[in-house]
């Protein structure tokens, strides 16, 4: 792969992660009259979209071929009930994770609420060494001290804030 394409593939993520989460975070503050959307509904269009994609995906993997589309999904998700069903929990989780994911933008600001969710990299780690055994070097422990350590100067209180808090 080359590096032109590793730094676009970054710097398009890196636009998608933030975008999302300052639409999202906008869409939940927005002071206007009426109900809002139900951040539920927006789960399940989003991941109904996933499906489309990984559908259409599928699809094009098959020779563009809907019979072929018809007998791997016949496969690999009707032939393999016990497989199927052991996504369930993961996607459960999932889903409650992305639900409260707008609970937490609706009650965060958006800088606070970015840093902190990056936590999920520090415990998917700790898990990590401490569940499954893995070795981590040097750098990916640096990496992760560098994190924890940005979570909490984004967490540690301002002046302006303690000047407020005081009035």
């Amino acid at each position: 792969m080359s590096a032109n394409l590793k730094y676009l593939s970054l710097g398009i993520l890196v636009f998608q992660t933030t975008s999302l989460v300052l639409t999202m975070r906008y869409s939940r503050t927005l002071k206007e009259e009426g109900p809002r959307y139900l951040s539920s509904t927006a789960v399940v269009v989003a991941e109904f979209l996933k499906i489309m994609a990984c559908i259409f995906l599928v699809y094009k993997d098959s020779k563009c071929s809907v019979r072929a589309l018809n007998r791997v999904l016949h496969d690999e998700i009707l032939n393999k009930p016990m497989e199927t069903l052991k996504l369930a929990i993961p996607s459960g989780i999932y889903t409650l994770q992305n639900n409260l994911l707008y609970v937490a933008l609706s009650n965060l600001d958006a800088a606070t609420y970015q840093v902190t969710y990056q936590l999920k990299i520090l415990t998917t780690a700790l898990f990590s060494v401490s569940m499954l055994g893995k070795k981590l070097g040097v750098y990916q422990w640096l990496s992760l001290v560098i994190l924890m350590a940005g979570v909490a100067f984004v967490q540690w209180p301002s002046d302006s804030q303690e000047l407020n808090s005081k009035d």
